[in-house]
């Protein structure tokens, strides 16, 4: 302001003659538009500065976030091999161990020069070579026909136009055909693989020992690995054939031509700045191929989680357990969308370097390129005239294109390179697992100290289950039940109320303190009748044992109480569903800690707000397992795959476990006591009956007549027969027979 002040003050006292006036004007109106354009140009910089920083503010925080994340997950184990030491095959890096593996793949899908593949992989080979040529002419038609549009040459303007035409048929024919060879090329790469891997899985019991027989060499994931991780990899390799053959191609045939119409200066240039830039890709760059395994085993996992569901359905449903495994399947999800979302950032921070480097800054280098002939007169572009070097210009801009575009991919192959290794990893650790798995075939399992535990006792000497006579633990059951009764309230709170099933035009369940069937008769999905006209009240305290032949219903009246199948006819009166537990042979264990396996469908916070502690888990469990085995070898937060940690008698102990946390009023066991020693096994019916847990059970053995009331037998042809249980007959020392 000041400036403009004295600067009229000046104007003031000149002599104000018409020419002084003038000039005043003018330059009064230049400072104007000048103070003007400063303004703008001062407020321009300011935004672009401020945005900048914003961005690199807002990439920064996400970053530190990211990376603060990036390490946690779920906490889920879906297989053994994830607590182990990391070995040496799980380490994705493009070295040595890369290419050794990705040539013994290469000879899995080319197995010789006749065969279909290589056939392939020729005809491929072929179409590139015809690209680049097209390129090289269609390059020298345009730098022709701009010459002649400067020039006013119509005639030969109309005959490369018409060239052009003609060139473009046989270039759009090699463009889609390159595209479907490719696909193609994957596809036969990817069958040829699959049946490979097929071949040695499904050898004679390899796919039992991939699965069952655990150890190092178990393979986790191998639906995943056989599936997707091929087809991912077959891609990959197919794509990585186009990307490095077409580029090496592009440079020595741009480059020879760039040569004989530039010299080697230009070339040199463009390729001392790629060599630069490739270095310091090569400095930040991420590593993909590692983050792309753990992407591939991620999906393998969040499938796995899928398929428990699927197979345990039943043993879900019967528990109720649909909010927990949810919980469970958002997790997985979680670490996939976690894992995602750090990789996609990632790609973004090096999609923006890539551009930077490999677009914008090339094209300035490109300008270098192409006044280096002109300024210093090279090949005689110093002499030509205006039409000569517009045809020049056309013509090298779009061989400079092609060669920046072919050294810019052969730079950005590291990215394709490295997100290969994962895939090539996951396949080869496929391969050689199936190897060692094949070769396990003939050799003997090696017997290594399990933990602790197996040091309490001698290992000659068998673990017999004996209780302590002196023990309280039946005094601490009668409280139990009590503290069980004052926190049922909570539990049913814990669960989403539901109303009793109805089906338009069948039976109908009543809510009530017993189970009583009326008139109900029992038919399979299939439309079998299974069980007709079934009459029977069960009250409180009044255990039943139900036996009969295979597929004569035993399981189907259970799915019938579980409102798992719709009801029939007739009327069923029955409890709430949380006040009914079902215990199969086989329990189903849950992904999570030790402490999960008992509490199950409960959460931790739900066991929280109960007032349980783990010293009342421990308390369970010894009921049924009087040695501690299972604690002493494993801590409550442990977490690992307890579907192959625990042998069957320790499965069965854990689901009892879970019965008397939950202390339902009425428990179902279907032969779920068969892999436990006959004193754990009488144990576990005097806590049921301590604890006032009413219980059916599914069994054929003698024995266990003794703790039931009632019998309920399935004749197998739609008849039934009920009959109380005299303990004093002497047929109950005799093996029970269907009538």
């Amino acid at each position: 302001m000041e400036s403009a002040i004295s600067a009229n003050e000046v104007f003031a006292n000149l002599p104000q003659t018409r020419v002084i006036r003038r000039a005043t004007n003018q330059l009064t109106q230049l400072f104007k538009n000048n103070s003007h354009n400063l303004t703008n140009g001062i407020a321009k910089k300011i935004v672009i500065i401020a945005a900048l920083g914003g961005g690199a503010y807002s990439l920064l925080k996400y970053y530190k976030k990211s990376s603060s994340n990036k390490s946690t997950g779920s906490g889920l184990v879906i297989d053994n091999n994830s607590n182990k030491k990391p070995q040496k095959r799980n380490v994705t890096r493009v070295d040595g161990v890369f290419f050794r593996r990705l040539g013994k793949i290469i000879r899995i899908v080319i197995p010789s020069l006749k065969s279909k593949e290589f056939m392939s992989l020729m005809y491929l080979t072929a179409l590139l070579l015809a690209r680049t040529m097209l390129s090289v002419t269609i390059a020298e038609i345009a730098g022709k026909n701009a010459q002649n549009l400067v020039a006013r040459k119509w005639k030969e303007m109309r005959e490369g136009v018409l060239k052009f035409a003609l060139v473009s048929i046989p270039a759009s024919f090699v463009n889609s055909s390159l595209k479907y060879e490719t696909d193609m090329l994957a596809l036969r790469f990817r069958k040829r693989l699959s049946e490979h891997v097929h071949r040695e899985y499904l050898e004679g019991v390899n796919f039992y020992k991939a699965s069952h027989l655990g150890g190092a060499d178990r393979i986790d994931n191998a639906d995943q690995r056989v599936t997707s991780d091929i087809e991912n990899f077959c891609n990959s390799l197919s794509n990585l054939y186009t990307t490095v053959f077409k580029p090496v191609l592009d440079l020595v045939l741009f480059t020879r031509k760039l040569v004989g119409v530039m010299g080697w200066g230009s070339p040199m240039l463009m390729f001392g700045y790629f060599l630069v830039s490739g270095t310091l890709k090569r400095l930040i760059m991420p590593p993909f191929g590692k983050l792309t395994a753990k992407q591939s085993e991620l999906e393998g996992n969040y499938r796995t989680v899928h398929q428990r569901l699927i197979t345990n359905a039943e043993e879900i449903a019967f528990y109720d357990g649909s909010t927990k495994e949810r919980q469970i399947i958002n997790l997985s999800f979680g670490d996939i969308f976690k894992h995602s979302t750090y990789v996609s950032y990632l790609k973004c921070l090096v999609g923006i370097f890539d551009g930077f480097l490999v677009k914008y800054c090339a094209s300035i280098v490109g300008y270098g390129c192409m006044v280096m002939p002109i300024y210093f007169g090279i090949k005689g572009a110093g002499g030509k005239d205006s039409t000569e070097l517009t045809k020049d210009y056309i013509r090298n801009t779009q061989l400079m294109v092609a060669l920046s575009q072919a050294i810019g991919q052969l730079v950005l192959l590291g990215n394709k390179i490295t997100a290969m290794a994962g895939y090539t990893s996951r396949v080869s650790e496929l391969l050689e697992m199936i190897k060692q798995i094949k070769e396990r075939g003939t050799s003997v399992f090696q017997i290594v100290p399990e933990d602790e535990t197996s040091q309490l006792t001698n290992p000659n000497t068998p673990i017999s289950d004996r209780y302590d006579s002196g023990s309280d633990l039946f005094q601490w059951l009668e409280e139990w039940r009590n503290r069980s009764e004052q926190i049922r309230p909570i539990k049913r709170s814990l669960y989403v109320q539901n109303q009793m099933a109805t089906v338009i035009g069948g039976g109908k369940f009543v809510e009530g303190d017993f189970i009583k069937f009326e008139d109900v008769s029992i038919v399979s999905p299939e439309g079998k009748l299974l069980v007709q006209d079934l009459n029977f009240q069960v009250n409180p305290h009044q255990n039943v044992m139900i036996t009969g032949p295979n597929g004569s219903g035993k399981s189907s009246l259970f799915r019938i109480l579980g409102e798992l199948w719709p009801l029939h006819c007739g009327t069923v009166i029955k409890p709430r569903k949380e006040d009914i537990l079902f215990v199969p042979q086989k329990p189903y264990l849950v992904l999570g800690t030790l402490r999960d396996q008992i509490i199950y469908p409960h959460n931790f916070e739900d066991m929280k707000k109960l007032g349980v502690t783990d010293d009342d888990l421990q308390h369970l469990l010894s009921t049924v397992d009087p040695n501690n085995t299972i604690i002493r070898q494993w801590n409550w937060d442990d977490v690992k795959d307890w579907f192959t940690a625990l042998s069957g008698g320790q499965k069965q102990r854990i689901a009892m476990a879970r019965l008397f946390y939950h202390r339902p009023r009425y428990a179902i066991l279907d032969e779920c006591t068969s892999a436990v020693s006959d004193e754990v096994e009488g144990k576990i019916y005097e806590t049921c009956k301590t604890l006032g847990i009413t219980l059916f059970t599914v069994s054929h053995r003698q024995q266990l007549r003794a703790y039931h009331d009632y019998q309920l037998l399935f004749d197998g042809r739609g008849g039934w027969e009920w009959s109380k249980i005299d303990h004093n007959d002497d047929h109950l020392k005799k093996p029970l027979s269907y009538k």
